[in-house]
């Protein structure tokens, strides 16, 4: 392989072997000890493989049983177990003793791409990711961009990069504001973050939580390559944290090594911090490889979903309150498949509208990573953590109120599809990308057709607004002046892309030419107090009863960080909001 093309749907074909043996291990097909040595025989990663044998091995009798004669109805249905699922259940289950259901379209997470954080670009394009795509459109010059998103329980934290970075101030207030809920703002959020960490790195009462269930600490042993772009950004002035959370959330711009849910070398989801806990318990069912097609509705009263298990159709009731937690793009199509949307929209397919919502779909966003800036090493050094391990946010003009451009320092040749074909950078480069974090482009996500096994259109308007272009052209600027600097030297033979400065039409097109994206969908029911949003601030669908949604669909406006630990944030909120208890 000559780059790492991250976004490429053919990366992780080769998991098929393992992806067979998790299927036969979950299953029952496959018996513990036969599983541990087919990995090892296969040569695949071991690392932590016999405690996870024994942990499933007990989970597995309980959920085996539950989810072998489903109940007709549950208190709670909870659709989707990505980072906000997670840690909804994972609250709920402490605070009652209700019956709750968490459906999952994927399988378990014991992969060992899953599990080992250095390989978790190999999960994307394979059973694990749902594969979507947002269509091409003139302003990435029209080149179709994956948006991948998990499809195995723990959803994108069970394939993401790993990277643990909470909302800036100004991103809560925001909601707070628009919402009319100032539990929604940022001293709420941080009690809750401090609830819910289990923060390894410097101690700080303030900003950090110890004890929690979310297990997070600065890069460990980084490669040299972090260090030393910190050094080269304070070399240009810049600000240089001892933590990427928690003082850079009030006071803006600013670098640092990242934070990672690495614990002991493997990845630590939100399913291990949140579900695994609580599925020995009687009162949860989790059933994977379970589609839920649509809603079922009594009236203006959502009572249940109608799910797709092995081919088989059944609908499943709700006593309380189904809570979608299936993301920015599957949420708006589980609710426009269920009657909720566009009046004309639904019609154009023939569905029947329950609730004319028509901003259900609408207001997509998502953050733009640029690859990128590629630098040949001297010498190569393997990449470690899950090869990003520094990182910064970067205001990119004064009229902006708070920072719009994020720098990720990445130990590979980051590369779209038609930059490393162009450039062709050699395999053990390293880059420094760029990043589109305050996009003003909004897009859309619409029924393909009524067909629930279509994929929903996905029209992601990236660069369409022309100050997200200039924003992407500021960072990558600034992305090879670092990369460039003093103190970067010793790990540049030479820079392959671009190798020189670009100006007008030219730098126009290596921003559309190297558009990918974080696959951090967001917005598309957003939260507001006003008569077109699609949630209130208890995250109701508004016109409805009986449901609520707890991901990033509801962000009004996409936070200005990766989105997992925002997810979870939602979800410890939507259970506050659910079943208050301040202790846990």
């Amino acid at each position: 392989m000559k780059h790492h093309n991250m976004d490429s749907a053919s990366i992780g074909h080769n998991d098929s072997l393992q992806e067979r043996l998790e299927r036969a291990f979950i299953s029952g097909r496959l018996t513990r000890r036969g599983f541990i040595s087919a990995v090892s025989a296969a040569g695949l990663a071991t690392t932590g493989l016999h405690a996870l044998a024994d942990e499933l091995d007990a989970i597995r009798a309980n959920q085996a049983e539950r989810a072998a004669k489903p109940l007709p109805s549950y208190d709670y249905i909870i659709v989707g177990t990505g980072s906000a699922g997670c840690a909804l259940a994972g609250r709920l289950a402490q605070r009652t003793d209700a019956n709750i259901l968490l459906i999952e379209a994927g399988d378990w997470d014991v992969a060992p791409s899953v599990l080992n954080p250095g390989v978790w670009f190999t999960n994307l394009g394979t059973e694990r990711d749902w594969k979507h795509v947002a269509i091409p459109t003139p302003f990435t010059n029209n080149r179709p961009i994956p948006e991948h998103m998990g499809k195995v329980v723990g959803g994108g934290s069970s394939i993401n990069a790993t990277i643990w970075a909470r909302p800036f101030k100004s991103d809560l207030e925001h909601w707070a504001d628009v919402s009319g809920d100032r539990a929604w703002g940022y001293e709420s959020a941080l009690t809750i973050y401090r609830r819910m960490e289990n923060w390894q790195g410097k101690e700080n009462p303030r900003y950090r939580g110890q004890g929690g269930p979310v297990w997070c600490q600065p890069a460990n042993n980084p490669h040299p390559l972090a260090p030393a772009m910190l050094a080269g950004c304070k070399s240009l002035g810049m600000t240089v944290f001892d933590d990427l959370n928690g003082e850079r959330e009030e006071r803006g711009n600013g670098f640092a090594l990242m934070n990672h849910i690495i614990k002991n070398g493997q990845r630590n989801s939100m399913a291990r911090a949140y579900l695994y806990p609580i599925l020995a318990r009687k009162n949860v069912t989790l059933l994977v490889n379970t589609h839920v097609d649509r809603l079922t509705l009594k009236g203006q009263r959502v009572t249940g979903v109608q799910i797709n298990r092995g081919g088989i159709i059944s609908k499943i009731g709700a006593k309380s309150e189904v809570i979608l937690s299936a993301g920015g793009v599957n949420t708006p199509k589980l609710l426009m498949l269920s009657g909720i949307g566009d009046e004309k929209a639904l019609k154009a397919h023939g569905i029947k509208t329950v609730l004319h919502s028509p901003e259900v779909g609408k207001n997509f966003q998502d953050h733009l990573l640029h690859g990128g800036c590629i630098w040949e090493p001297k010498e190569h050094m393997p990449h470690r953590n899950s090869a990003a391990e520094a990182s910064g946010f970067w205001t990119s003009n004064s009229s902006a109120t708070s920072p719009d451009v994020n720098l990720v320092q990445i130990e590979l040749p980051y590369a779209s599809d038609v930059v490393a074909k162009e450039y062709a950078p050699p395999p053990t480069s390293w880059a420094l990308c760029a990043g589109l974090v305050a996009p003003k482009s909004r897009g859309s996500v619409t029924l393909r057709s009524a067909k629930v096994e279509d994929l929903p259109v996905v029209d992601a308007q990236f660069l369409s607004h022309p100050d997200d272009v200039a924003a992407l052209a500021a960072g990558i600027e600034l992305a090879r002046e670092i990369g460039n600097s003093g103190p970067m030297r010793d790990f540049v033979k030479r820079e392959v892309v671009p190798a020189k400065s670009l100006k007008g039409k030219d730098m126009e097109d290596f921003v559309r030419n190297g558009a990918t994206t974080y696959f951090h969908a967001s917005g598309t029911c957003r939260m507001g107090k006003d008569g077109q949003a699609v949630v209130d601030s208890k995250l109701r669908v508004k016109g409805l009863q009986g449901l609520r949604i707890a991901d990033s669909s509801i962000m009004p406006r996409i936070a200005t960080v990766a989105t997992m630990a925002t997810c979870v944030l939602i979800g410890e909120r939507m259970a506050d909001i659910l079943i208050p208890n301040a202790s846990t």
